[in-house]
């Protein structure tokens, strides 16, 4: 029955739910009756009955001759149900993609959307960070408040206010202000860029206020995401165990079952404390809740005692077997309020890690349930140069909309974006398939997509054969994405970015092709074209790079992103001179 396909899924639809009518008092909840084709709305305020009507728009789409008789009676399981977007990681979407992915949301009864800003937001007097990066202004931020406004979605700013600075560090005028000066050297010739202020230097603060105070003023959110993750800088030891220096233990691995946190030092550990107290005494922040990352709060629960009033903590995890439940109920038993953050799983993937995301967002659903959750915030971010494009983000988009919601309810991402995002039933069924292509190479590559990982870092290719990675494996890949490009070159649908969409997924999958072929190629395996071949495909998928993001984002950011890429063509010139056998 096409009523099946709504999504979110109501809690309760008459053709559907056997029992007794339920009554709904929570907020955001609707009864819809439809009698003679005719509805008629009852809600508990004017968010719901803009979910009525977006449930409505919903029965009419599916049953195009006409909706049958029938009562809807719905509410969401999770009050705050959000999207964050990351807009720092080279890629700034324009404020026409954002209002179109606004609309889209909202119709799936989404109504928080978050910006992710480290240097994209165009602060006064810090044109060298921010101009290069366009920016987002005020006037920008001031239209995207108006369209949300309008479909219940509340636009939230997150300003990183400790961590995740390197775009700032590396600017002669902020370089002072390090926490980590020069940045972290494993002593081998690896190196991270400085990228956490240190709160003990007296310029430090003044910074940081600054910033978050811009975003406060511009957004007029009754939230401000102040960020707070990551301070690796303050904690050097843990980039030890990232870089696998010899002798060095991960300090995290015996905290829940060994997720990534971020333990502090002592002195650290007060100065962090205080640097929250500072920020939430902020008079931009009169009257707003502030969101925090809850990363260093898992080593050391003792402080979420000595958290002040107003802090709202979001516990962060993107694997499938994340400890929501003990983080989350440490911070329940605290009595803080929280979010549960999982994520889209497609950074670091270039296609989307479908199976991870959807147990990742179940286990986080799950937690939000039993622990009293004010919120679920899905992230999408865009690690490693934004290689994803828009439509590989979808599928958790929807799964997050979906569970947030009813977590009873199926959560079918395929059908989802075919009935309610694109109208497309092809296009959406190679979407889903792409995030899955990865499952066919064992083993995987963790906390990253395999065929990104090997396109990026051939030299992973080596160990992974001897693991048990096999020729029949990429066999298998190619066979798929040939089924998947066949779907993509079928007419498209009717929405405004169908086109876009299609050439999106086609170039999607002529990366994963090229990356197939240049593991081949690193562990002279047969089948693979001639070098020269390899690097033309590496050149066209350049400039198909550039023009797909320029269709949807802003220039500021692409020339990292085609730098990164880049880089992995230059791997297969020199394996070429090295006289590699790629027969």
């Amino acid at each position: 029955m096409s009523v099946s396909l709504l999504c979110p899924r109501p809690r309760w639809v008459s053709l559907l739910d056997g029992g007794p009518e339920p009554v709904v008092t929570a907020a955001q909840g609707y009864r819809l009756d439809v009698v003679d084709g005719e509805p008629t709305i009852s809600a508990t305020d004017d968010a719901g009955a803009f979910y009525a009507a977006a449930t409505w728009t919903q029965l009419q789409r599916l049953h195009p001759n006409g909706v049958p008789d029938l009562v809807v009676v719905d509410w969401p399981a999770v009050a705050h149900r959000g999207v964050m977007l990351d807009v720092s990681r080279d890629k700034v979407p324009t404020v026409e993609s954002l209002e179109l992915l606004i609309d889209r949301l909202a119709a799936l009864k989404v109504n928080v959307v978050q910006l992710y800003l480290e240097h994209t937001f165009a602060h006064p007097g810090h044109d060298e960070v921010c101009g290069p990066a366009s920016a987002y202004t005020a006037a920008d931020i001031a239209r995207l408040r108006a369209h949300c406004r309008d479909r219940h979605v509340e636009l939230i700013g997150q300003q990183n206010s400790l961590g995740h600075m390197e775009r700032w560090l590396a600017h002669p005028r902020y370089a002072e202000l390090a926490a980590l000066p020069g940045g972290y050297h494993d002593g081998t010739g690896g190196h991270e860029p400085a990228a956490c202020v240190d709160p003990a230097h007296p310029g430090s603060f003044p910074l940081a206020a600054e910033l978050v105070s811009n975003v406060a003023a511009a957004f007029d959110s009754s939230w401000m995401h102040v960020g707070l993750d990551e301070p690796i800088d303050l904690s050097p030891g843990v980039w030890d165990a990232i870089f696998d220096v010899p002798g060095a233990e991960a300090p995290w691995a015996h905290v829940d079952n060994g997720a990534f946190c971020v333990p502090l030092p002592p002195e650290r550990r007060a100065q962090y404390m205080d640097w929250i107290r500072a920020l939430r005494a902020l008079p931009a922040l009169d009257g707003r809740e502030m969101l925090m990352w809850a990363d260093v709060m898992a080593p050391h629960p003792e402080l979420l005692g000595e958290l002040p009033d107003g802090v709202t903590l979001v516990e962060w995890g993107y694997e499938a077997d994340h400890p929501f439940d003990a983080r989350c109920g440490r911070i329940a038993r605290s009595g803080r309020p929280f979010w549960v953050a999982p994520g889209t799983s497609t950074w670091s993937s270039l296609a989307g890690r479908v199976a991870n995301m959807t147990a990742n967002i179940d286990a986080a659903v799950e937690a939000a349930l039993t622990h009293g959750a004010d919120g679920l915030l899905v992230c999408d971010w865009g690690n490693e140069g934004h290689f994803q494009y828009h439509p590989v983000s979808w599928p958790g988009f929807v799964t997050a909309a979906a569970r947030a919601w009813n977590p009873a309810g199926p959560a079918e991402p395929v059908t989802a974006i075919a009935e309610h995002v694109l109208g497309d039933a092809a296009l959406a069924e190679a979407t889903v398939r792409l995030g899955r292509v990865d499952e066919l190479i064992r083993p995987g590559v963790p906390e990253a997509g395999t065929l990104a990982t090997l396109l990026a870092s051939p030299e992973r290719a080596a160990s992974l054969a001897a693991a048990g990675m096999e020729p029949a494996m990429f066999a298998a890949v190619e066979r798929e994405l040939d089924a998947i490009v066949a779907l993509v070159d079928v007419p498209v649908g009717a929405a405004p970015d169908a086109a876009i969409w299609a050439d999106e997924l086609r170039a999607t999958a002529c990366w994963l092709r090229l990356a197939a072929w240049r593991t081949r190629l690193t562990l002279g395996w047969p089948g693979v074209p001639e070098p020269e071949v390899i690097l033309a495909e590496y050149a066209r998928l350049l400039g198909e790079h550039e023009r797909l993001w320029l269709a949807r984002n802003r220039p500021g950011g692409l020339d990292d992103s085609l730098r990164r890429l880049g880089g992995a063509a230059r791997h297969v010139v020199a394996e070429e001179h090295h006289g590699i056998d790629h027969a």
